[in-house]
């Protein structure tokens, strides 16, 4: 009976062991994907604020484009 008993304790401990292994690779885990998240919204700011540049240098360039044809379609019409 004493084995029995010893059999059932050593099952025991196993299930025990892998549930804290399991705890402890879910725990790590968490914290690896939350380092990853930090690290992907920064680089979605920094795409953000590059792409809003873009933006507004590309208006002003459209701008001065259509700036720079309307003064020569006055000047060629003033001639």
């Amino acid at each position: 009976m004493k084995t029995v008993t010893t059999q059932r304790s050593s099952s025991q401990s196993d299930s025990i062991d892998r549930y804290w292994e399991a705890i402890n690779r879910i725990a790590s885990h968490e914290a690896m994907c939350e380092e990853r998240s930090k690290t992907i919204f920064n680089r979605l700011d920094r795409i953000d604020d590059s792409l809003e540049t873009m933006n507004k240098r590309m208006f002003s360039l459209g701008v001065m484009l259509l700036g720079g044809m309307a003064g020569l379609i006055v000047t060629l019409l003033l001639k």
